[in-house]
This record gives structure tokens, sequence and C-alpha cells, in this order.
């Protein structure tokens, strides 16, 4: 239970951002079709308080929970999702420890006596290109240095290209340095595990995700799936705003019929339509058949330009 409990706590902060969303919709829909019910928006409207006044207001809240909500996203859920992620293999799978650590022109990954210097690693294609390894021993002194252009996966091994080995003397510390074309060592770490530095880059700031990005675009590595990611966590800072958008003209079109049970049924599927939309065009946007940007923001748009006209036709009705 203390394990359960803990790693809940990881996700809170990102389960709230997500529903944000869904409570703006709702509170708008509670609130406005309440005061319908009520005859307390006609009251308001015949005090000269127009619907547009009205709107303004709510969506000025909304905006600010949208501010909150982009701030949360970018500096408070990745150094938890970093944590939550080290806790679930070290704690729940019991796998041994590792650390990987993403900075603006390298990544470090380390595991037991190794540490791993990678330029960029593309997993479709299981290569490696600028790759230094470090050997340990258990007082930690280095032992062996491993440089090299790339490294392909093949057959279970790391064939390394256009590299230097070095060997430290334990007793003199003294390197030995010899160069080779092609080299194929066996490491306890294949592509599955370097794709740990993959989870690593869903918990990175935004501002170091897009220097990741165009590291990996001059590498010639495809980098459509985290172009999404960095388009979508902008976009989704912006849902709130849409989905309380949305509510406005539902929740005022219908004064005497409607109920919190309608309400709450149409507050559900208007997520789960976007939601649908949403997952499906971020599936084509990190799979390369759409632009990344466009996979992040056309929902929103959609959303967007249905909403506005909603509003407008309530207006003149």
């Amino acid at each position: 239970p203390a394990y359960a409990l803990q790693f809940t706590l990881y996700q809170l902060p990102e389960v709230l951002v997500l529903l944000l969303a869904p409570a703006c919709l709702m509170g708008t829909l509670i609130c406005l079709s309440g005061l319908a019910r009520r005859n307390e928006l006609t009251a308001m409207f015949a005090s000269g308080v127009s619907l547009a006044r009205i709107s303004f207001v709510l969506m000025s809240l909304v905006f600010m929970l949208c501010c909150a909500s982009f701030i949360v996203t970018d500096r408070v859920i990745p150094p938890l999702a970093k944590a939550r992620a080290h806790f679930y293999r070290t704690v729940i799978q019991g796998k041994p420890d590792l650390q990987t650590d993403i900075k603006q022109n390298k990544i470090w990954y380390r595991s037991r006596n190794l540490i791993y210097n990678l330029r960029t690693f593309d997993p479709r294609k299981n290569r490696i290109s600028g790759i230094s390894i470090y050997t340990f021993n258990d007082r930690f002194d280095l032992i062996q240095q491993i440089e090299a252009t790339t490294a392909d996966y093949l057959d279970g091994k790391w064939v390394l290209q256009d590299g230097l080995l070095t060997l430290f003397d334990e007793g003199t510390g003294h390197p030995l340095t010899k160069h080779f074309q092609t080299q194929a060592i066996t490491l306890n770490e294949s592509p599955l595990d370097f794709q740990e530095i993959e989870k690593e880059v869903e918990t990175l700031r935004l501002k170091n995700l897009w220097r990741y990005i165009q590291r990996n675009k001059d590498a010639g590595i495809d980098s459509h799936s985290f172009e999404t990611t960095f388009w979508s966590k902008i976009s989704m800072a912006l849902v709130p705003l849409i989905m309380a958008l949305l509510g406005i003209p539902f929740a005022t079109q219908h004064h005497r019929s409607s109920s919190l049970a309608r309400d709450v049924s149409l507050c559900f599927f208007i997520v789960l339509v976007y939601w649908l939309l949403f997952s499906g065009a971020l599936s084509m946007g990190k799979s390369g058949w759409i632009p990344p940007f466009w996979a992040a923001w056309a929902p929103n748009f959609l959303f967007f330009a249905f909403g506005v006209f909603m509003v407008v036709r309530t207006r003149r009705n």
C-alpha cells in the first residue's frame, strides 16, 4: 500500500492537469445552465449584462488556470515523472538501478559499473552515433574507455566503427591506447534498455526538449515523435479554454429543458469526441503521416472554430 500511495503521488499533478479540461467544461455547463434554469441569466440580460461580458469573466478565470497548468506541465511534472520512472524500475520491477541524463549536446546513461556518453540514439535503426563507454571497478576507478563514431546492434552484439580503446593500468594509471576500425563487443544493455532514453525525453522541459529535437535533426534522425510531444504539451495547456468556450452555447441554448444529468452527459460526450480526435492526430503525427504541429493543434483549431460558431449562433438567437 505504501508503494502504491507513493507511485500515485508522483502521478497526481499530471492527473490534475489532465482533469482540468473536463472540469472547466463541466463547471461552465453547470454554472451557466443553473443560472438559466433559475432565470438569473434573463435578469442579467434585462439589466444590460450581455452574454459576452459573462463569458469574458468565465474565460478570464479559465485562462489563468491554463497558465497555471502550463507552468505545472513544464516545471513540476518533468522531475516527478523522472522520479516515478526510477521508482517504478528499481522498487516495483526490482530491476538494477540506472540513470539517464540528457544535456544540451550529449546523453549520459549509467548502468552498474558502466557509464555511457551518447550523442544521439536512433531506436528505429538500433544505432548510436558518437558513443563513449567508461568502465569502472568496485572502487569506482576508471579502468577502460571506448570511443567510437557509431555503434550498431547486430546479432546480439554492439558493432563499433572507427573507435579508440584506452586501458588504464590499475597500478600506475598510465593509459594504453589502441585504434580500431571495427570491433564487436558484448554489453548487458540492448536497444530495449537504451529506450529508457525516450522515456527520459518525455520528462524534459520544453526548452531542453526543443534542443534535443534540433540535435536529432542535425544527426539525420527522425524526430516526428518528439516534435509531436513538444507541440502537444503546449496545445494541451489551452484545451481547458476551448472546453469552457464550448460549454457556453450548450449551457444557454435550452434554458428550461436542461438538467444536471443532461449537462454531465453532454460534458462526457464532448470530452470523449475531443480525446478520440486528439489521440488519433497524435498517433498520425508521431508516425509521420501528418506534420507534428498540425497533429497537436488541428483538434484545438477545429473545436475552437466550432465553439465560436456556436457562440455566435446563440447570440443571434
